[in-house]
């Protein structure tokens, strides 16, 4: 099997989300609304709406530290977020 290079990879995927949206309009006009949400007006449909709620998950603070790492078999130092 032959490797994709990112190149080939990045140009495949570029055509994908083109078709996507030149196909996107006509998929979009073809799907049918049920007769509840078609017969609502615009005043009505707030009540589908749901409010969102913020959650943390983890609170703990996050600081910057002055670090060294390898990369490419050389030793780089930075910030980074610990």
């Amino acid at each position: 099997m032959n490797t994709m290079d990112r190149r080939k990879f990045l140009v495949a995927a570029l055509c994908g989300a083109g078709a996507g949206l030149a196909l996107a309009p006509l998929a979009a006009s073809a799907l049918p609304l049920d007769a509840g949400a078609a017969g609502r007006l615009a005043g009505e449909m707030n009540d589908d709406v749901e409010r969102a709620q913020v959650v943390i998950v983890n609170g703990r603070p996050r600081r910057r530290r002055w670090v060294c790492w390898w990369r490419r078999g050389r030793r780089v130092c930075g910030w980074r977020w610990v």
